[in-house]
């Protein structure tokens, strides 16, 4: 029964997986494609000497085999290492063949490769509609200090001032110097001038992991920083100077070739950092200070506009505390939004179970702790299992959902290192199956040029194959495959349900489809190397007049603020629409771009400045034609209107604890919403009012206590409209402590029937709880005394001790206040309890009670009248060994003290006898 109810809750799990991480049409899906020590290709080095065609084919046959598995899990790119220790993996103008390539690191002016490698990766990838990103390691010259000392590329030879040496590490090229930053740039130029890339990708390798001593790169200190500025900061502008350098040089030769870097996952935990860039860190967030310790700077990156995505290396699951993935990915995205780039996560798949796919019985969490790198990036550390991580694909799942979920630009991704733990049993099957079950495009890189493409024609199949006319260059192509019975609804082509991938030729190879033709349509569509897609051409289809949508809100020159949404009126036959907002009339500067179905999108997608003008337009998409685009409006950013607190004022102390808050009229009508908190978080909310419909509030007794700080804010509602919430306001209660309470119940001296009973004390409004103890003891020992404590909050006047013994008790109670204070003890209050209902008269007629464990013990005697009685202890014989007392007892409690030093240890006996009966209590003596 337990195994079959697991079973359904974890299949539960996994189809509520499937269904909030539908595949968007808009991702990248990326592997790290790692050669450095062949890690994942290539697993044959080309020899010095001899033939190479056998090793040759075999690397050849090994990447095929490769990017075919990554193909059938619907990836669509990958990163491809081409520098990871100043060599190269292409006839590099700069420096000699990578020894991972062949045997052993020799100049590419001297030493011929068989092949191309990069032109090579770069055709097959295309010919599977997968984008090929130059991965470069941009300052890594050895991981081990010497290790390719004397050898072809050797910078101390040529420039040993461009070198730094980590002492029991590896070497870098010198950041601060000019050189080594014109050198990157080369580099790039000379990847992207003479292959078809489709992106340039550098990795976390910066200033070394572990830090940077201070007179490292003092050759570079001497010569290049300013007096004026800091050691970390020059370092950091260092970087930042090379990933700009970088960034231009790609914009002048191929600006459609997309340019990110992939940092550490944590950019700083320095709360000062970040509030200097205005923002806010994820909080519960701990590690390593990237910003410090490697002088790695993203955000500077993604404000300067110098990258075009980030790709931050969160190789932690969504079960961790420190580096919760489910707070990381959330703030990469916002902060990548914030400055209009996008966020694509580096996911490690070195925790991956290597069994067979299934829903997962646990997660197992784990935390990455940062170790001695020893001159490797993170990337590369991490290539093997960490078994502390093992989990089932759903894990990675739920980082794509978090992906996903955070993603605000329509450009979500997923980097998974390495591309060869693809061959993880079931991993391939599980994203086929759920995550990745359609094929997706890569994500636009809207804010560069948009230069309308005309609509393929002469839509045919020739012997297999699906064909088209076009007139563009430069350009792909996307291929559709649309049920008949689909046809003629909207957004068949702004989702993925039908794609069947990119094409970089005019043709596509349908025998995989071949089955499915005589009950479907194919249409084709141009996607340019940006990643915007055009007008789709339909098979049989014939194109109707488009025309433009008119926009409806923002009007032109209209002021609006946050929340708002874009409408605009539906065009009849429409396929959808393309938003475009930009911060100029020209819209060459566009912010935002978006492919929508429907006639409105919401505007908080879009990070707008308050006091900005923007200007926004429609393109209308219709099937066969050209895009339209509609007229231009204006608008212009302003602050919400919020309502306004009166009283209390900001910072007022000594308030009352229930005072009456007040603001001023919002709009006629307005209900009003009033929230208290202890902090500007408003975490904690200790009181919430709504529906209020007067313009003051009297806070309700016991909210809010003395010695105390509090917020309030408010929201005011018209019934069709919110605004936002009231900047809050601070307030200080006052510091009138209360009194010191005085027990009520029970009396002094007083006797309690039953094994339970309730304490009452004086009422006090300033008290915001009250500590009552009871104990056998009037010192009330923490041992030995029964103590019994009970906590009451405010405005509870009375608390109940159950489970009580027979005996004398002792009550005594103070308040609480503030934060950590309270008020002195009350007076001491004893009284006895009785075993037996006080009601009961019978019951109590002749009762005896006293501890079970003798030493100088106490006897407490109960009778309902006055008699004689014979108290005695005997043995477990039932011979007298003490006799107590025999004589007259008066009504009511007797106390009788007896001694027990003449005792030996041992089982007894006390028993009383009287004219109602006999009662006999078992002791025990142990000379405790």
């Amino acid at each position: 029964m337990q195994i079959r109810k697991l079973f359904s809750i974890l299949l539960a799990l996994a189809i509520s997986l499937s269904v909030i991480a539908q595949s968007p049409k808009r991702e990248m899906r990326s592997a790290w494609v790692t050669t450095v020590w062949g890690l994942d290709w290539p697993g044959t080095k080309i020899p010095i000497s001899g033939s190479q065609t056998s090793a040759i084919n075999a690397q050849k046959t090994q990447f095929i085999t490769l990017i075919d598995a990554l193909k059938s899990a619907n990836i669509n790119a990958i990163f491809f290492q081409v520098r990871s220790e100043c060599d190269a993996l292409y006839p590099s103008s700069y420096e000699p063949w990578s020894a991972h390539l062949v045997a052993d690191r020799m100049s590419t002016s001297t030493f011929t490769v068989g092949y191309d490698p990069l032109q090579f990766v770069v055709e097959e990838c295309h010919k599977r509609g997968i984008e090929v990103h130059a991965w470069i390691n941009p300052y890594r010259f050895e991981s081990t200090v010497g290790k390719y000392s004397g050898k072809p590329g050797d910078y101390r030879l040529t420039n040993p001032e461009w070198v730094l040496e980590y002492p029991g590490g590896g070497s870098i090229l010198d950041p601060g110097n000019p050189g080594v930053r014109q050198r990157i740039a080369n580099i790039v130029s000379e990847i992207i001038t003479n292959y078809n890339v489709d992106g340039v990708i550098f990795d976390d390798y910066f200033y070394a992991y572990g830090g940077t001593s201070s007179t490292l790169d003092l050759y570079s200190q001497n010569l290049y920083k300013p007096g004026s500025m800091s050691l970390a900061d020059w370092r950091r502008d260092n970087v930042n100077r090379m990933v700009a350098d970088v960034y231009n040089a790609i914009k002048v030769i191929k600006p459609w070739v997309r340019f990110g870097l992939s940092p550490f996952g944590i950019w700083t935990t320095s709360q000062s950092v970040a509030t200097s860039r205005g923002l806010t860190l994820p909080e519960g967030i701990t590690g390593m200070d990237a910003y410090s310790t490697i002088y790695c700077d993203p955000v500077a990156w993604l404000s300067d506009g110098t990258v075009d995505y980030v790709s931050p290396q969160l190789y932690w699951p969504t079960t961790s505390v420190g580096q919760d993935y489910k707070k990381l990915a959330p703030w990469w995205s916002g902060v990548s939004n914030k400055y209009h780039r996008h966020f694509y996560s580096s996911h490690s798949l070195s925790g991956l179970d290597a069994s067979s796919y299934a829903p997962p019985a646990d997660l197992k969490s784990g935390k990455i702790v940062l170790p001695d790198l020893k001159g490797l990036s993170l990337i590369e550390y991490y290539s093997k299992p960490l078994p502390a991580l093992k989990a089932a694909p759903t894990e990675w799942g739920l980082q794509i959902y978090w992906n996903r979920l955070s993603d605000k630009n329509g450009a979500p991704g997923s980097v998974f290192f390495r591309a060869s733990q693809f061959y993880t049993t079931g991993f391939i099957n599980y994203l086929k199956g759920n995550e990745f079950k359609f094929q997706s495009l890569p994500p636009a890189i809207s804010w560069k040029l948009y230069q309308n493409r005309a609509v393929p024609n002469n839509l045919r199949i020739e012997t297999g194959f699906f064909k088209w006319d076009s007139s563009e260059d430069n350009v792909r192509y996307v291929v559709y495959l649309i049920p008949n019975d689909k046809l003629g609804e909207r957004g068949n082509f702004f989702k993925n349900d039908y794609l069947l991938g990119i094409s970089y030729q005019k043709s596509f190879d349908l025998s995989p489809y071949s089955a499915l033709l005589s009950s479907h349509t194919l249409g084709v569509s141009v996607i340019d190397r940006y990643g915007n897609e055009f007008a789709p051409a339909l098979m049989g289809y014939t194109p109707v007049v488009n025309e433009q949508a008119v926009l409806v809100y923002p009007a032109n020159q209209q002021q609006v603020f946050q929340p708002f949404s874009f409408n605009w009126n539906l065009v009849n036959g429409a396929e959808g629409y393309i938003i475009e907002v930009a911060k100029d009339i020209e819209f060459n500067n566009v912010i935002y771009r978006r492919e929508v179905v429907t006639n409105n999108f919401d505007a908080s997608n879009i990070s707008l400045v308050i006091g900005e003008s923007y200007y926004w337009r429609i393109r209308t998409r219709k099937i066969g034609v050209d895009d339209v685009v509609s007229q231009s409006r204006s608008f212009n950013l302003v602050q919400q209107p919020q309502p306004v607190i009166t009283e209390p004022v900001n910072n007022e102390i000594n308030v009352s604890t229930t005072p009456k808050i007040k603001w001023n009229l919002f709009t006629p009508g307005s209900k009003y919403r009033i929230q208290i908190a202890p902090n500007t978080a408003f975490t904690g909310v200790v009181h919430d009012a709504g529906d209020i419909q007067a313009l003051e509030y009297n806070v309700p007794l016991g909210v809010l206590f003395t010695y105390n700080t509090y917020y309030v804010r408010l929201m005011a509602s018209d019934g069709s409209y919110s605004s936002i919430w009231s900047d809050p306001i601070k307030f200080s209660t006052i510091n009138t402590p209360p009194a010191v309470p005085t027990i009520i119940s029970p009396v002094q001296g007083s006797s309690v029937g039953g094994l339970s009973v309730a304490v009452s004390y004086t009422e006090d409004i300033l008290a915001s709880g009250f500590r009552v103890e009871l104990s056998t003891s009037p010192s009330f020992p923490v041992f030995g005394g029964n103590l019994k404590v009970l906590n009451a909050q405010a405005l509870n006047y009375q608390v109940t001790f159950e489970n009580l013994i027979n005996g004398t008790w002792y009550a005594r109670a103070r308040a609480n206040y503030g934060v950590g204070l309270s008020t002195a003890w009350s007076p001491i209050v004893s009284f006895f309890v009785v075993a037996t209902n006080v009601n009961d008269l019978e019951s109590r007629k002749f009762s005896v009670f006293c501890q079970t464990r003798l030493s100088n013990n106490v006897i407490h005697l109960v009778t309902h009248e006055t008699t004689f009685v014979k108290l005695y202890l005997t043995d477990v014989s039932g011979k007298i060994v003490m006799m107590i007392r025999n004589d007259l007892f008066y009504e009511g409690e007797n106390v009788e003290t007896f001694l027990t030093n003449s005792l030996a240890d041992g089982i007894y006996f006390l028993v009383a006898e009287s004219k109602y009966g006999r009662r006999t209590l078992k002791l025990i003596k142990d000379g405790k």
